[in-house]
């Protein structure tokens, strides 16, 4: 489901949330319109993309029909990204019958055709398993299978002997990619192991999406998938854009720093994002592959700001997953990628370089 509005330019932007707090005026002659968005419910997660309508201004058209025509200029643009979205979770998504991940998944080990985008996305899974010792695993599957974080009630856990079964199964040097002169192919050699790019996904589409502003000619906007934020160059002013890290646990406007930034991707992985708690303890979303069970460490959440959000959001996993000590020394070996931590104790602790407020 998607909705598509203008409004006022959003000044501040939280990775779970946007929050409008002042509007935006482009100048003379444009009357107050200054942004359009489209919300929408993709790969779980609800979605914004802002675009600043400074560029859907044409300066041919009448004064009369100006704001008008830029409306429909950027209402028609944003619709073509909501395509996308729906594109690509048709390819990536493991729960959608029909995609190229749900294909795999059932084809007990045969082999499976599949788009070059999706080939993109499981060779990059891949590089991030290997580069973090399998922390990051993309044939988590049969264990995310075993868990449900939505759900309104009976929060029960997966058994000793299920998650045992599961994780027989979790091994991504299963997974056989190969390209053939008439595109790429996919096997998984256990036919039981199953993918879940759930990690990466949402920072390949933001990436795609931020191609599509570029092909368009737009050269302004926010792309929020979740805790995924990526900015689209500056403000039409040729001011920054300011993004919230969200306080673990606190208020959806509650920021523990604030990063004035430009075209750049901040991704966030946290354990207050998706979790229950059942007698007393919390249950997240961020699983251990060697466990089953979510990861146990000093961390509440970890944000990652660096160009791709692709590279962002598995960086933010696997630095949720490996704690801060490690966690530190891997973001420290990667050039021009930063990280933040927010530890147990609400302790803030970033690397060298990571954006000053």
């Amino acid at each position: 489901m998607t909705s598509t509005r203008l409004s006022g330019i959003k000044t501040l932007f939280f990775l779970s949330l946007i929050l409008i707090t002042a509007p935006f005026y482009a100048g003379c002659g444009q009357d107050k319109l200054s942004s359009c968005e489209v919300n929408g419910f993709h790969l779980d997660t609800f979605t914004s993309i802002v675009a600043y309508d400074s560029d859907f201004y044409d300066k041919s058209d009448s004064f009369i029909s100006r704001n008008k025509k830029a409306q429909e200029r950027c209402a028609s643009f944003l619709n073509e990204c909501d395509d996308l979205l729906n594109h690509y979770e048709s390819l990536l998504s493991k729960t959608r019958e029909g995609s190229d991940v749900y294909n795999i998944n059932h084809a007990a080990g045969s082999e499976v055709k599949i788009d070059d985008d999706t080939a993109f996305v499981l060779e990059k899974a891949i590089y991030y398993a290997e580069l973090s010792g399998g922390v990051f695993d993309p044939t988590i599957g049969t264990v995310t299978e075993l868990w449900d974080f939505q759900a309104d009630s009976d929060k029960n856990l997966p058994s000793a002997p299920e998650l045992s079964s599961a994780l027989e199964h979790v091994d991504y040097r299963n997974i056989n990619l190969e390209k053939k002169p008439d595109g790429y192919y996919v096997s998984l050699s256990d036919p039981e192991a199953m993918i879940d790019l759930g990690g990466i996904a949402k920072g390949f589409i933001a990436d795609k999406i931020k191609e599509h502003f570029a092909k368009r000619g737009i050269k302004s906007g926010i792309i929020n998938l979740g805790g995924n934020v990526l900015l689209v160059g500056n403000k039409p002013d040729g001011s920054s854009i300011n993004v919230g890290i969200q306080k673990p646990f606190g208020g959806s406007a509650e920021a523990v720093k604030t990063l004035s930034l430009s075209d750049k991707s901040v991704v966030t992985s946290g354990i207050y994002d998706r979790y229950f708690e059942k007698d007393g303890r919390i249950y997240h979303h961020i699983l251990d592959t060697k466990t089953g069970f979510p990861t146990t460490n000093d961390l509440l959440s970890a944000t990652i700001v660096s160009e791709s959000s692709l590279d962002g959001d598995a960086l933010s996993t696997i630095c949720m997953s490996l704690g801060t000590e490690k966690g530190m020394e891997l973001i420290d070996s990667i050039p021009d990628t930063f990280v933040l931590f927010i530890k147990d104790d609400y302790e803030i602790v970033s690397s060298d370089g990571f954006p000053a407020d």
